[in-house]
């Protein structure tokens, strides 16, 4: 087998993960699990410490054991709290740890259908919502690592999903992929010119998924149980009911999908009570216009930044539907009314991952080419044209300084392209300072012009550290500030005192030092997952 087609791609989803290679024929293919599924629950079961289960039997469990049972672990990426030890999960994981379980799941059943001659997967690129800040995307990349993989790098989904299905494009066009996934919602608008991607702007919201459907099915659900038995029970009054009607609402939900179905019933039972209960299509949509307006909300702030890089003349050629929960009618139906068109369900399930491989073969052919040119290896197969891709990003937030104790200067804005650099200059506020201090900010403003600076309370402190100076310089030298965010959307920062050099380590809640990092590697790596 070819070198450089030994990459994969791993869609690391809320609700469901999977993990994708390019075959013999140069097509990116989604590995079926040990199940026999092409997609596998992204829930995890704690038996013990060193016992755990993922996928579909973990599912099961949460209707059970909720106490010893994790979903939804992507949501709680962003989340601080949820890396401070010893966090609520079983045994103390963080949602890193819990994320590389998952992980191991997907790669050890890919590993386990390998063809023969083929060797053990190492290299992927692992997808992340376009939203994702510079703490959720490191956190995410050593959840990787710990999982015992090589993460060439971290792709936004959307623009993975504009990959699978770019490379097809024979014309230049403008895409616009609305992302509703089981747990997130992203939507980015993409030029697309075969192989050269462009991302042109993205928005999207962590906590906005198929789960929030799924849920106020289940509050209704709930509501007719009560009404027929006389009870008062609340929905997050206990877990275990709380799973009960989730995993009955999300089967209710999928059996509404299909065209032929606008009605269906679910028997459901509650220590010693059972109903069954009639749920309508138009019952279902009422009880979640709320959520798909938002959608549509974010999709129009997103379209309103595209306009605003892309003059007057911007219009969208195509919509992509992507992500498991855009198979709801609903969705098609109001996104068709409000945006004039006629959207495409674009493989909804597998388009990420699938995006995810061919990024990873042409990461991968890029790095065989160093090394050729370098002497220290062969060179690669040319790789056939149908694969090939190029992708200019764009940053998802805005990155900024303090300035003062309530305001910060921002010098990196959302949707820039990425790599992006900026530089600021500041001031030293005292003879012979050895250091100051330093706070790096993120946030959601874009308006470059407008949010130049603005107050603390828009946004979120990264990390508060002091930058140590070694020389002696007197009070007003000025210091030279740079921020350099990845292709990757990971950030660095450093800073020019004179002919003084210093980089500053962004300090981030999760993220492990690389001995920390090889401590838990082994500790996750020695337990058992099935």
């Amino acid at each position: 087998m070819d070198e450089s087609r030994r990459v994969y791609g791993i869609d690391l989803g809320t609700t469901y993960s999977c993990i994708s290679k390019i075959d013999k024929h140069d097509q990116p293919v989604v590995i079926q699990n040990v199940e026999g599924d092409l997609t596998t629950p992204s829930v995890v079961y704690y038996e013990s410490e060193k016992a755990t289960v993922v996928g579909k039997e973990a599912k099961n469990q949460l209707a059970v054991e909720p106490e010893n049972t994790v979903c939804f672990i992507k949501r709680e990426m962003s989340n601080d709290d949820c890396f401070k030890k010893p966090t609520k999960h079983p045994f103390g994981e963080d949602p890193s740890e819990i994320s590389s379980r998952i992980l191991r799941k997907v790669v050890k059943d890919a590993n386990d259908s390998r063809d023969p001659g083929e060797e053990p997967i190492t290299d992927v690129v692992i997808t992340c919502p376009a939203y994702f800040g510079n703490n959720e995307r490191e956190r995410t990349r050593q959840a990787g690592i710990m999982a015992g993989l090589n993460v060439i790098d971290i792709i936004n989904e959307p623009t993975a999903a504009a990959i699978s299905y770019g490379i097809k494009a024979e014309s230049e066009q403008t895409i616009m992929v609305y992302d509703l996934g089981g747990g997130t919602f992203d939507v980015t608008i993409i030029r697309v010119n075969g192989g050269h991607i462009r991302v042109v702007a993205t928005d999207g919201k962590h906590d906005l998924g198929g789960a929030d459907w799924d849920e106020c099915l289940a509050e209704y659900m709930l509501g007719q149980f009560n009404a027929e038995h006389g009870t008062n029970l609340g929905l997050h009054d206990d877990n275990r009911l709380y799973y009960t009607f989730m995993l009955e609402a999300e089967q209710a939900k999928k059996a509404l999908t299909p065209e032929a179905k606008t009605q269906v019933r679910r028997t459901i039972s509650w220590e010693g009570k059972t109903s069954r209960i009639e749920v309508s299509r138009d019952t279902f949509n009422a009880l979640t216009e709320d959520k798909l307006q938002l959608t549509i909300d974010i999709t129009n702030q997103a379209i309103n930044a595209a306009r605003q890089k892309e003059g007057d003349s911007f219009k969208i050629d195509e919509v992509l539907l992507v992500g498991g929960s855009s198979r709801m009618p609903q969705v098609k139906a109001r996104v068709d009314s409000e945006f004039h068109c006629d959207a495409k369900l674009n493989d909804p399930d597998q388009c990420v991952a699938k995006g995810a491989a061919l990024y990873a073969l042409n990461q991968k052919y890029t790095e065989m080419v160093a090394e050729y040119e370098d002497g220290n290896a062969p060179m690669p197969k040319t790789l056939p044209t149908a694969t090939r891709t190029h992708v200019v990003n764009v940053t998802s937030k805005t990155y900024g300084t303090d300035v003062n104790n309530d305001e910060v200067m921002n010098m990196i804005f959302m949707n820039e392209a990425l790599p992006a650099h900026a530089e600021g200059s500041f001031s030293l506020m005292s003879d012979n300072q050895s250091n100051v201090g330093v706070m790096v900010f993120e946030s959601n403003v874009n308006d470059a012009e407008k949010d130049r600076v603005i107050k603390r309370n828009q946004a979120k402190c990264l990390c508060d550290k002091l930058m140590q100076i070694k020389g002696k310089y007197p009070k007003g030298t000025s210091i030279k500030m740079s921020f350099d965010l990845a292709e990757n959307g990971i950030l660095s920062v450093h800073a020019e005192i004179a002919d003084e050099y210093i980089d500053y380590t962004l300090e981030i809640t999760g993220v492990r030092s690389d001995e920390e990092l090889k401590a838990t590697t082994k500790r996750l790596l020695d337990s058992e997952v099935n």
